[in-house]
């Protein structure tokens, strides 16, 4: 992942579906892209090419158990009240 891209990871959510879920962030000169983990899928992007969208969920599910550590130390208070 290029050092000027943004990775923001989101505290552990259920989707509609139930399950629990992370979301991550990536934001880069105007682009943006969202994904999903456990899938590691992008489920939303704006700016990347189809090559750097697999590039990120290679990315994502690569670092998959870091990522989700990340998740687990989100205070969502905190990150609702620092908007």
């Amino acid at each position: 992942m290029p050092e000027e891209m943004k990775m923001s990871v989101s505290g552990a959510v259920k989707n509609k579906k139930g399950e629990k879920v992370v979301y991550v962030t990536f934001e880069d000169k105007g682009r943006s892209a969202e994904g999903v983990l456990p899938e590691g899928k992008i489920v939303k992007s704006s700016g990347f090419s189809q090559k750097e969208i697999k590039a990120l969920e290679f990315y994502m599910t690569s670092q998959k158990d870091t990522i989700i550590q990340m998740a687990k130390t989100v205070d969502p208070m905190k990150a609702f009240l620092s908007k």
